[in-house]
C-alpha cells in the first residue's frame, strides 16, 4: 500500500479520499481501497518523511492534501522497477476455497456458481474498459502529457524517476504498464472460470458416481 500511495502522489497532491477514488477506479481488481489500510500506509510513510500534509480550504472544509517529499522521491527511484515479492500477492479470501469441503454439497456447489458468476462479470467489465481505452489511447497520452506537463511537481518527479528525457515517453510507458495490468487481470481471471468450472464439473461427476451406486 505504500508503494502505491507513493506512486500517486508522485503525480499531485491529493487527499485521502481523493487516492481511494483513484485506487477504486484504477486499482480495484488487485489492491484494497480500505480507509484503514491506507490511513496506517500513510502514517507510516509520513514519520519515514517520505509525504508531508498539508491543510487546504476548499468549498469552506479544511481538508488534509498529502503530496511526496524529495526524499519521497529519491526514495522511489531505488524502488521503482523492483522485481515483485510474489509472497505478498496473496488472496486471504481464498482461504474460504481451502475449508470448502467442510460445507454441504448444496453450498459447495452455490459457492463455485456464484464465484464464476462473479468473474465473469468482472471479465466483462474489464474486456470494455479495454476496448475503450486501447480506441482512445493516443488522445489518452497526449492529454495525460499535456496535463503533466503544465503541473511543475509532477513533471519534476516523473522525470526524476523515469529519466526519460521526453514526457512523452514516459506517459506512453505509464500507459502500456497499465495495460499490461489490465490484459494480466483478464488473463487471470480466464484462468480462473476455467478451473472452478473444472471444480464443478468434478461435483457433478461425483453426485453421478453416487447415483449410480
Amino acid at each position: 500500500m505504500e508503494h502505491i500511495i507513493l506512486s500517486i502522489l508522485l503525480l499531485r497532491s491529493m487527499t485521502i479520499y481523493e487516492i481511494r477514488s483513484y485506487i477504486q477506479k484504477n486499482l480495484s481488481t488487485i489492491c484494497s481501497d480500505s480507509l484503514g489500510s491506507m490511513q496506517s500506509a500513510i502514517k507510516k510513510l509520513l514519520e519515514k518523511g517520505y509525504i508531508c500534509v498539508n491543510e487546504v480550504s476548499e468549498k469552506g472544509m479544511i481538508k488534509k492534501a498529502y503530496s511526496i517529499t524529495d526524499s519521497g522521491v529519491e526514495f522511489y527511484k531505488t524502488i521503482a522497477g523492483s522485481p515483485m515479492n510474489i509472497q505478498k500477492i496473496k488472496n486471504m479470501e481464498l482461504g474460504k476455497f481451502f475449508f470448502l469441503g467442510m460445507a454441504p454439497k448444496e453450498n459447495r456447489v452455490a459457492f463455485v456458481e456464484d464465484y464464476i458468476g462473479n468473474l465473469r462479470n468482472e471479465l466483462t467489465s474489464l474486456e470494455q474498459i479495454k476496448t475503450m481505452v486501447a480506441f482512445n489511447r493516443d488522445a489518452i497520452i497526449q492529454n495525460s502529457t499535456q496535463a503533466i506537463s503544465q503541473n511543475k511537481t509532477a513533471l519534476r518527479n516523473l522525470r526524476q524517476v523515469s529519466q526519460e528525457e521526453k514526457l512523452e515517453n514516459t506517459v506512453g510507458n505509464i500507459y502500456d504498464y497499465q495495460m499490461y495490468m489490465l490484459e494480466y487481470g483478464m488473463e487471470r481471471i480466464k484462468s480462473d472460470i476455467s478451473f472452478f468450472e473444472k471444480v464443478l464439473a468434478d461435483e457433478c461427476k461425483k453426485s453421478e458416481e453416487k447415483t449410480h451406486l
